[in-house]
């Protein structure tokens, strides 16, 4: 049996905050990222490494098993460690794997329900499958393809439990085992050091940027926090300047890149060597420094302008502007339904006391 990681170094919740490792939730999540290096830069190295180390083979089924089952794999509580909870996915009954899934999708539907289908009508047939999920989240967010690959194991509950199952063994044995048991270390210093904070006089905004080293994101996130009677914050060295997110039934939780707090007294200079790395990764890149010249000289500018002033691609340009945007760099505001980016002068000034104090220390 694999030791109680999580257990072991978890504290009694104060005011609402909770700090841990969420093991299973930290795989999930860091496995889910290897899908991603196309939408997302300055991701983890290994988050890179690991990508570009699977055949095209390879990337295509890990991408169908892990957006088309993910919510058949996401816990939906923590357990001691991935292993464990692998081994409760194996065990579970199969028919009740593929509902945990179907009943998720009723639950997190981006429109307005019309009770048009029932968990059992849903998957009578493979066009009342896709009608579905186009009805709960929209065609734009439908990929027909793998979703009608998928129904073929939807109908098949053993079949899909045992495609989940021996995928997400295969990529804990080849690629992550290891790399868990290198970040560990590190992120028990995370969370040691976060433990120790006083949160007494601080919101959930404020408690959250304090850890996360990101604000909130608008008015979903507080309501989302309003309904949690816990909050919890799992540190990652895979997750770069993004902040990932997960639920139980009553915890919001967040997967931010691992960190120390500037006011910590725990010394971890491989921490602030993190931090320091993934802030530097967004300025290392021509398009991106370019893009935060063009906005420090205008004062304010929409993609749209940065697009026609810099040549670039939507797609490119989108990337850039939300790696910078997560990274501190730039903050935003809604103007005539355009987002409109602003340079963040008090990050970039703070990036580069960050820098001094690490080499000057």
């Amino acid at each position: 049996m694999v030791p109680p990681i999580d257990n072991f170094i978890e504290q009694p919740p104060r005011n609402r905050i909770r700090v841990g490792l969420a093991p299973a939730q930290n795989a999930v999540h860091s496995l889910l990222l290897l899908t991603k290096t196309k939408e997302l830069s300055g991701l983890g190295d290994w988050v890179i490494n690991t990508a570009h180390q699977l055949s095209p083979e390879d990337r295509k089924q890990h991408y169908r098993v892990m957006i088309a089952f993910y919510h058949a794999i996401i816990p939906e509580r923590r357990w001691s460690s991935f292993p464990v909870y692998l081994q409760h996915l194996r065990n579970i009954d199969a028919e009740a794997l593929r509902g945990k899934m179907i009943l998720s999708y009723f639950n997190l539907s981006m429109h307005e329900a019309t009770n048009t289908f029932t968990p059992e009508t849903a998957i009578a047939n493979e066009e009342n499958y896709l009608s579905f999920l186009k009805e709960r989240f929209g065609e734009d967010y439908i990929d027909e393809d793998l979703e009608r690959w998928a129904y073929g194991y939807v109908t098949n509950p053993p079949a899909m439990q045992e495609l989940i199952t021996s995928h997400l063994q295969q990529y804990w044995d080849n690629y992550l085992a290891a790399e868990w048991e290198r970040v560990l270390p590190t992120l028990k210093k995370a969370v040691s050091a976060f433990q120790q904070a006083d949160f007494g006089d601080m919101d959930d905004g404020q408690i959250s940027e304090y850890i996360t080293g990101q604000p909130p994101a608008g008015s979903c996130w507080d309501d989302k926090c309003k309904e949690a009677e816990v909050l919890y914050f799992a540190p990652s060295l895979h997750v770069g300047p993004y902040v990932g997110r997960f639920r139980e039934e009553k915890l919001f939780g967040f997967i931010f890149g691992a960190r120390l707090p500037d006011d910590a007294s725990i010394h971890a200079p491989e921490l602030s060597q993190a931090e320091i790395y993934m802030r530097l990764n967004a300025l290392a890149d021509e398009n991106r420094l370019q893009i935060l010249r063009h906005i420090s000289e205008k004062g304010e500018s929409c993609s749209t302008e940065i697009i026609e002033a810099l040549g670039l691609s939507q797609s490119a340009t989108s990337r850039h502007l939300t790696q910078l945007t997560a990274a501190g760099f730039l903050t935003t505001r809604r103007l005539e339904g355009a987002k409109c980016y602003k340079l963040n002068k008090e990050r970039i000034a703070n990036t580069l006391d960050t820098v001094k104090s690490f080499l000057l220390a």
